[in-house]
């Protein structure tokens, strides 16, 4: 299995894990720079805002919803959030089936706001922290 999906036995990182693993690949993606950081927290922050909007309008477009969870898996990837990067496999996955069952696709999309709500907040505490 690839580092995007964990065995589902596998617990995720505990939160502070996850917002102490951003902050270190912030750092490393801009040679701890603390006003380059501010900028790519924002930046993270900004698009997370718009990822969150999306998802409460597309619930009724699977096709859309494949392409808005693969788009957030990459800034998963990107920061190393295995929980999100999970989450937006299973949707897509979901998503690609014409037959889906429509409670998973809600409960899915539930777990996905909830888990790019914390994402978002995490970011917003970096850029003001340092």
């Amino acid at each position: 299995m690839s580092q995007t999906h964990p065995p589902r036995d596998k617990p995720f990182p505990p939160l502070s894990v996850r917002h102490e693993q951003r902050l270190r690949v912030l750092a490393d993606l801009t040679s701890a720079d603390p006003v380059r950081i501010r900028v790519l927290a924002n930046a993270f922050s900004h698009a997370n805002d718009q990822d969150l909007l999306q998802l409460r309008t597309l619930h009724a477009d699977p096709a859309r919803l494949i392409l808005l969870a693969h788009r957030i898996k990459g800034a998963a990837q990107m920061t190393g959030d295995t929980r999100l990067g999970a989450i937006c496999a299973e949707l897509e996955q979901i998503c690609s089936d014409p037959a889906h069952d429509a409670q998973a696709l809600d409960a899915c999309i539930q777990r996905l706001q909830g888990a790019l709500e914390e994402f978002g907040e995490s970011f917003r505490r970096i850029a003001q922290d340092v």
